[in-house]
């Protein structure tokens, strides 16, 4: 297929318009997304969550995202109006490698949630190494293989008709596919965590709460729910159609549209959740600030025992008991020498 001659000054070709145009529609969609997520992580923080690797990595992840979107609508903007000086072909490798770093950081802030619900401490070494074995070797083939295919795509960036070998390596090669893979892999089994142990939450469910405890228990629940889908279902789906459209040879123009809009949504649902989780724990807290007389009040008056907020386990006869977090490698919900328990650590989980 013949390259086509420059278009007159002052003029450009259709071709070259519409699609810098729809990279530039969904790039710049999310992009603007990403400032009032960045303030809401702040606003719903404290000093303590952030320190958090959890919302270092999201922080970090949010820095990322908004430099490759200023780079794709830059990108998008000199397409359309300069195209007798395009960008080098270098500028689309970086592009390419940071949108490759921040999918790898999305499965590595929910690898750390698998880590906070899960703590080391809470379970004996071989079977933490169980948990995170997979998710951890994942995440190590999936560096390599991103070092493998930058340096491939930098050979062929110094051939002869730059562009045309780049696309070509880019449908041809396998490390796409291994990426995408791996990615999907990497998702469904931090979801599936998640997933289990809302279910062991809801089957293990015994005994009567009352009051904040069971408010912030059941905020939790629905806490972990959105954490497990907002990070799974959407981003899954658009892994299931890159791997789809990338065998079936569609044009590289769309596969790397899908690739822009699956990566802002990763970050985006991932942000969110911990977004999400900030502002359910600090309703939390503040249920958990009012006096005790405003929680009798609002509580079912009679023969209920009333438990204790937050930090606390209130003792229990024969007909009540307090709600406990599913056990952990036989261990039951302790208060540990710094006087929080494993309801307050499964909050960090969400931090």
């Amino acid at each position: 297929m013949s390259v086509p001659p420059p278009p007159p000054p002052g003029l450009n070709y259709l071709a070259a318009i519409q699609p810098a145009l729809i990279d530039i529609m969904i790039g710049h969609t999310f992009t603007v997304i990403l400032v009032p997520l960045l303030i809401a992580m702040f606003y719903f923080s404290n000093e303590h969550s952030r320190r958090q690797p959890i919302f270092i990595l999201n922080i970090l992840n949010l820095c990322l995202a908004f430099s490759v979107g200023i780079m794709g609508d830059s990108r998008a903007v000199n397409t359309m109006l300069s195209p007798t000086h395009p960008y080098p072909v270098s500028y689309d490798i970086i592009m390419g490698a940071l949108g490759a770093v921040q999918t790898i950081l999305v499965d590595t802030i929910l690898l750390f949630r698998i880590c906070s619900v899960y703590p080391p401490r809470y379970l004996v070494w071989q079977r933490f190494v169980a948990l995170v074995s997979l998710p951890v070797l994942l995440k190590v083939a999936r560096v390599i293989n991103l070092f493998l295919f930058i340096a491939a795509l930098t050979r062929a960036a110094k051939g002869p008709n730059a562009e045309a070998a780049l696309a070509a390596l880019w449908v041809a090669a396998p490390y796409l596919k291994i990426e995408w893979f791996a990615q999907l892999m990497d998702n469904i089994y931090a979801s599936s965590v998640f997933l289990w142990t809302l279910w062991s939450k809801r089957k293990n469910k015994r005994g009567s709460v009352t009051g904040n405890v069971k408010l912030s228990f059941r905020m939790r629940l629905q806490t972990l729910f959105w954490i497990a889908l907002s990070n799974f279902t959407i981003p899954a789906l658009f892994s299931v159609a890159q791997i789809i459209v990338i065998y079936r040879e569609v044009d590289p123009v769309v596969i790397n549209q899908i690739i822009l809009a699956n990566t802002s949504i990763a970050v985006i649902g991932v942000v969110f959740a911990t977004v999400w989780a900030g502002s359910v724990n600090r309703q939390i807290a503040q249920s958990d600030a009012k006096p005790a007389a405003d929680v009798e009040k609002s509580g079912v008056n009679g023969g209920v025992m009333h438990f204790a907020t937050r930090g606390t386990y209130a003792t229990h006869d024969e007909l009540h008991t307090t709600y406990q977090i599913p056990v952990i490698s036989g261990r039951q919900d302790l208060i540990d020498d710094e006087g929080k328990s494993d309801s307050e650590k499964y909050d960090s989980s969400s931090k």
